[in-house]
């Protein structure tokens, strides 16, 4: 789709992913909020409540990232690019409410890894664009924070699966404060290579907060806030090359 035909569909499919999160807590879906079902699938890798604050940020970044491609001077065929992984990051997102909601775990898990792979997609996307004015802020930080955010969701969406299928940590041969830690560590090599590839600072932010929230979730639990202290470590010493490269560029 191209045009001001993607331009009014990418803005009406945002705001339909607003409406439906919003509906997702006030009704809410199925009669269970997200975090009654998450609460009925403990495990040792989801984060403190405080920390699902991110999703103002998030949700900000995706109303700025459609009004900013509904511009008139954005009408051209430059953004057109940005329709289909766009348009299925906001339809998977609705699609992983209804899917979760209604204690379908294991296909919430597969709507995720789509969504996943739609903001990666995007991502590559946005990057590809050549920079033009203020779209470092209206496109490529709020489609980071997005993915970054994701990425750690997906990790506990496939958790919570393994959880509610009896196969956890334990059964693994780890204990749940380790696997809560190795997750943790797995999560941040994957911010150490955002920084490192893109110098992507936005990502590695969201990341931290993401880590602080496990610890404050398990502050007394050693293995966890080891895992963590490993995990913000590494993602530190990914800044600090990343920020020599770019120095190095300049």
């Amino acid at each position: 789709m191209t045009g001001m035909a993607r331009q009014v569909t990418l803005v009406l499919a945002t705001l339909l992913t607003l409406v439906m999160t919003y509906l997702s807590s006030a009704l809410p879906l199925f009669g269970k909020s997200n975090k009654e079902v998450s609460d009925a699938l403990p495990n040792a890798f989801t984060p403190a409540g405080l920390t699902f604050a991110v999703w103002g940020p998030i949700f900000v970044g995706l109303l700025i990232f459609a009004a900013y491609q509904a511009l008139p001077a954005q009408r051209g065929p430059r953004l057109d690019r940005l329709f289909w992984p766009f348009l299925l990051g906001n339809m998977l997102n609705v699609s992983w409410l209804l899917a979760f909601q209604s204690l379908r775990v294991g296909l919430s898990v597969l709507v995720m890894l789509a969504l996943l792979a739609a903001l990666i997609w995007l991502y590559l996307t946005v990057r590809r664009l050549p920079p033009q004015g203020p779209e470092r802020w209206t496109l490529a930080v709020p489609t980071s924070i997005y993915l970054a955010w994701i990425s750690v969701a997906t990790i506990a969406n496939i958790t919570a699966f393994l959880v509610g299928a009896g196969v956890t940590g334990g059964a693994l041969g780890l204990s749940a404060p380790l696997w809560s830690a190795l997750l943790v560590v797995i999560a941040a090599v994957i911010g150490v290579f955002f920084l490192v590839r893109f110098r992507d600072f936005p990502f590695a932010l969201v990341l931290l907060w993401a880590f602080y929230g496990v610890y404050v979730a398990r502050p007394d639990v050693a293995t966890v806030t080891t895992g963590v202290g490993i995990a913000a470590a590494l993602v530190m010493l990914g800044s600090l090359v990343a920020l020599r490269g770019r120095r190095t560029a300049l």
